[in-house]
């Protein structure tokens, strides 16, 4: 009983140093911006329907920015408006 209990006490700290292991690579490649990132878009029109886009994190970023710059853009020239 006591050898059972020794080799799952031996495999519970094996899988668990394994497991921190990958965690702790998975970190650095969050900061690596060629990493491809997969996301799933709704398609307008359809309630079902998705796509999905893969880019790289640097890709992604800079859309993002691309958005933000276009929305800044158009409530500037909102106000002028008004």
């Amino acid at each position: 009983m006591k050898s059972l209990l020794s080799v799952a006490l031996i495999a519970s700290f094996s899988l668990s140093s394994a497991a921190f292991a990958a965690e702790s690579s998975t970190k650095k490649d969050k900061k690596d911006p060629d990493r491809l990132i997969c996301r799933s878009e709704d398609v307008l029109g359809s309630r079902l329907a998705k796509n999905k886009r893969c880019l790289t994190a640097a890709q992604w970023d800079e859309e993002r920015r691309a958005q933000r710059t276009l929305i800044d853009r158009a409530q500037a020239n909102n106000y002028k408006n008004n």
